[in-house]
């Protein structure tokens, strides 16, 4: 029997690269003995329509885009303890890096027959799920500017210089905000002006403001800037981002399970972990590169954990009412 395998895309990520790439991989399952089906979604409100109500008629889910979609599909994965697969295909893909996932179509196929399975965590914030992070402060508002351009450059270095180049100009222009910080019930932070509430390594490769966080350790790392003056604040990114000597001093880097955010002295936000939820599928040898990094990072900056890992009461994992094998096994040999 065909082993059935969903695969859903968002065809606007990667600059309209996304829906080539999941029909090439469909052609690929197909000549391997899956029966693989495709679903593109052009608005992220539908594939999240989709995840709440989907029937689990299928083996595997594989998910090809960007952060943003990659969270979206994820939810459908818990809901159904389905082993979820993502393919990246966006700009900044901080939780496949994680994990090395690939992106070309043999190498997925490999992974889904010859991948390891294990439970990851996600956070939760309001009623919507996330993988890698959330953002307040300075950051969270060059993101969502850059976001709403509707045509990015293809160039991976042309896109930095995006983000470097509103960076610069919206810190000139507006006011740094004020942040209130509390980690599983302690104040951290009165007057913060940069918080980053993370699952995986955020931002790895240009900007390493969570180095030691982990989707396996059922806990957040949280990066927390202090509000000084904005000179100080850009000095305190580019020391960071050159991985300068001192680059940390001043900056708090704490670790918790339920985290609430209170910006400028408005409504709070609270963001809560979801411990082992997701059934994913990771490269064979991955899960010992991420922790042999974590431990490498833990040893030049040191994580100030608020919650004993025996403490606390996370929400329950969806995934955990069903046991899953902890290696998959290709349909050929499965005939």
């Amino acid at each position: 029997m065909e082993t059935p395998v969903q695969i859903v895309v968002t065809p606007g990520s990667g600059d309209g690269r996304a829906l080539g790439l999941a029909r090439h991989l469909r052609r690929r399952l197909q000549a391997q003995g899956y029966a693989p089906s495709l679903l593109a979604f052009r608005e992220l409100n539908q594939l999240r329509q989709w995840t709440r109500t989907c029937d689990g008629t299928f083996s595997f889910l594989v998910a090809v885009g960007g952060d943003a979609s990659l969270s979206e599909a994820a939810a459908a994965a818990v809901r159904l303890s389905v082993p979820f697969v993502p393919v990246p295909s966006g700009f900044g893909n901080l939780f496949t890096s994680v994990f090395e996932h690939p992106r070309e179509p043999d190498d997925v196929v490999e992974l889904l027959g010859r991948g390891d399975l294990v439970w990851a965590d996600l956070g939760v914030a309001g009623n919507r799920m996330f993988l890698s992070h959330e953002s307040f402060g300075f950051l969270a508002r060059v993101q969502h500017t850059v976001e709403r351009i509707r045509r990015h450059p293809r160039q991976h270095y042309m896109r930095l210089l995006m983000y470097y180049g509103t960076a610069a100009k919206r810190l000139r222009e507006t006011s740094l905000d004020s942040i209130q910080v509390e980690i599983d019930g302690q104040l951290v932070a009165d007057r913060a002006a940069l918080v980053t509430i993370a699952n995986v390594e955020t931002y790895r490769g240009f900007l390493s403001l969570t180095p030691a966080a982990s989707p396996l350790d059922g806990f957040f790392d949280v990066c927390v800037i202090p509000r000084v003056t904005r000179t100080r604040v850009l000095a305190h990114l580019i020391k960071m981002m050159l991985e300068l000597p001192g680059c940390r001093e001043g900056v708090g880097l704490y670790r918790g399970r339920r985290v609430r955010v209170r910006v400028n002295r408005g409504n709070p936000h609270d963001i809560r972990m979801v411990v082992g939820a997701l059934p994913l599928m990771v490269p064979l040898g991955s899960m010992e590169r991420l922790e042999a990094r974590r431990t490498d990072a833990e040893s030049k900056t040191p994580v100030v954990t608020l919650l004993p890992s025996g403490r606390g009461a996370p929400l329950d994992a969806p995934g955990r009412a069903r046991a899953l094998r902890g290696r998959s096994i290709l349909p050929v040999e499965v005939a």
